[in-house]
């Protein structure tokens, strides 16, 4: 009897995942909130930030980084594949221009969470997170004296 490949068992896995994803999403439509929080779980853990305070965050993300949110299938995709915890196993499977472009909004959406939010600052992780809006120099070492 032959054996069956690593590559042929992640192949069918994939599948089989796409296929659960198609019937979920066209059961549920996903929304960029759910994209944003599922991305940010991903990274920092489940975060204490209230749906206006999210929404906040993210109309100015948007705002900021206009070309960089995915959209459609990719969003979708991404949002899904976070919520069931199987990001890691199907990053691998994308396409590489896919790939490149979901690797690019979480850099930004990490950051830009860093910079807008009061995340980095709470004094305990219970804390609830809310969104502080846009400073002018965020940078904490810049110099404003006259040259």
């Amino acid at each position: 009897m032959k054996s069956i490949s690593r590559r042929t068992v992640l192949a069918l896995a994939a599948g089989a995942l796409a296929s659960t994803g198609l019937g979920y999403a066209a059961a549920r439509s996903l929304s960029d909130a759910d994209l944003v929080r599922a991305t940010l779980a991903r990274y920092l853990g489940d975060l204490n930030m209230s749906d206006d305070h999210l929404r906040a965050f993210i109309l100015e993300f948007q705002k900021r980084n206009p070309w960089d949110f995915p959209t459609g299938k990719l969003a979708d995709a991404a949002t899904l594949l976070e919520r069931l915890f199987l990001g890691d196993m199907a990053r691998p499977l994308l396409p590489g221009d896919a790939l490149m472009r979901l690797e690019r909004f979480e850099r930004l959406l990490l950051a830009d969470f860093h910079l807008l939010t009061n995340y980095a600052w709470r004094s305990g992780r219970d804390d609830p997170i809310t969104y502080s809006g846009s400073q002018h120099c965020v940078n904490p070492f810049a110099n404003f004296e006259s040259v």
